[in-house]
């Protein structure tokens, strides 16, 4: 076995993974890794494996979850939340140049969380120690995330110290239920087994538990139907699926306690959600999204809303303009944000179909001013949506970028093309990992642009 190989790390990149040099001078990749520290790496450079930190940063402080290092959700618990932005901002800076910006929410950066999604395994993963220690994995009922680089072991989780803590109170009845069940979790490697997926989310009215599992008998459904009710979620909703894909997908067989919906506000909008719909995981990071966009975006005119979701941020927006329309792929989506702009009473309709079809014939019915919220998926535009974009007839454009680097690249188009960015703002929307959002604006102003570091 190779030696370990001490590796000082200096940074983040451009997706939040650690990097340092070593003493050859090769640039290593060290997941979970501290800048600022001295680590003990395994592996190969590009990809390597966090054995042990032999200095510490200055600023670290001991992980509140004591599976921080093992689970591999969470990256920075060991460094104050405040220093984890000033390491984000700094890489962010590398990858996208000045005016830029961070903001967040207050507090340490637990319990924010309103979703998770679990998985049941027979085998539970161990850490680098147990396997060094020759211990061998343990056969069971194990309900948590999955390991590092693992499909088919599971870290077992008892609580999620970044989730919700109404999330973690039903997250303990399932387990305590399931692990006595006399049905077997889903096994990836022989795809035999019952219990799948445990999927909870938090909002105004409560908790709702979306159960995954293989398709079910008689038997399977007398005894969720004895047991949900106990759970203390709003509402329990059975699906089942034989997608060998390890994914909470699957059709609704029932809805077996309770309620099938989830009130979520945002920006004084109180949304109707289906139990599936996207929204953002942490409420508070949210408000502070939605009000980065809205300094970005101004008033007045028509908004376009695409890659608009169940269109929470242009509901949530409607006031500041004449008109939002929104296009969105997802036609359930679609007829979700419809139905809740119907019960908000806001001047907002949404579209479904691809942006790149329906984006001509929405421009020539929005009349002027118009401004654009562009808010795509993690790979950003696709080429053919970016093409109409780059010379749109707008004032303003602002992009939401849930991966950076997607930004710098679609960003770097839309200058060339005579758009220009004046500035851009990170929301730490997701405290102790290496996620982020970013706001960028885009205008078509010629005036000077802002100062380094500014944002807007």
């Amino acid at each position: 076995m190779r030696a370990p190989v001490p590796v000082n790390i200096d940074g983040l990149d451009a997706n939040g993974v650690a990097t340092g040099l070593d003493e050859r001078g090769r640039r290593w990749s060290v997941r979970g890794a501290i800048p600022g520290s001295l680590v003990l790496a395994g592996g190969r450079a590009a990809h390597g494996a966090l054995l042990s930190v032999a200095r510490p940063h200055v600023d670290a402080i001991p992980a509140r979850c004591a599976l921080f290092g093992t689970c591999g959700g969470c990256l920075y618990q060991s460094l104050p939340v405040s220093r984890q932005r000033e390491e984000k901002l700094r890489a962010l800076v590398a990858l996208l140049g000045g005016c830029g910006a961070m903001r967040g929410t207050g507090g340490e950066g637990y319990g924010y969380r309103n979703k998770i999604e679990l998985s049941f395994g027979p085998q539970r993963y161990m850490s680098r120690a147990e396997m060094a220690s020759g211990a061998t994995g343990e056969a069971g009922h194990f309900l948590g995330f999955h390991g590092p680089g693992r499909f088919d072991r599971v870290v077992d989780v008892p609580a999620c110290a970044i989730a919700d803590p109404r999330i973690n109170e039903v997250l303990g009845r399932v387990r305590r239920d399931v692990h006595a069940s006399p049905f077997p979790p889903y096994d990836p490697r022989s795809h035999a087994g019952f219990w799948r997926h445990l999927a909870l989310r938090a909002g105004r009215d409560g908790v709702l538990a979306l159960v995954y599992t293989a398709a079910g008998t008689a038997e399977h459904e007398a005894w969720l139907r004895v047991h949900a009710a106990g759970w203390g979620a709003a509402g329990v909703l059975w699906y089942t699926t034989d997608r060998p894909t390890d994914a909470a997908v699957g059709d609704l067989r029932q809805v077996l306690h309770g309620r099938d919906t989830l009130a979520a506000a945002l920006g004084g909008a109180t949304m109707v959600l289906s139990p599936t719909a996207f929204f953002q995981v942490n409420d508070q990071g949210a408000a502070v999204l939605l009000d980065t966009i809205a300094s970005a975006l101004g008033t007045g005119g028509t908004l376009l809303d695409l890659y608009a979701g169940v269109g929470a941020l242009g509901l949530a927006l409607a006031g500041r303009f004449d008109r939002v329309i929104g296009v969105e792929l997802n036609a359930e989506a679609v007829a979700e944000a419809n139905r809740n702009a119907s019960s908000l009473g806001v001047a907002a309709e949404y579209r479904a179909g691809k942006v790149e079809e329906l984006l001509a014939g929405v421009l020539a019915e929005a009349g002027r001013p118009v401004k654009v919220l562009v808010d795509p998926p993690r790979g950003g535009l696709h080429p053919a949506a970016l093409r109409p974009l780059l010379h749109l007839d707008a004032d303003t454009l602002v992009y939401v970028a849930c991966r950076p680097s997607s930004l710098a690249r679609d960003g770097a188009a839309l200058e060339a093309s005579g758009w220009r960015r004046d500035g851009w703002t990170a929301v730490d929307l997701f405290p102790h990992t290496a996620h982020v959002e970013v706001v960028a604006r885009f205008t078509r102003d010629r005036s000077p642009a802002c100062p380094p570091a500014s944002g807007f």
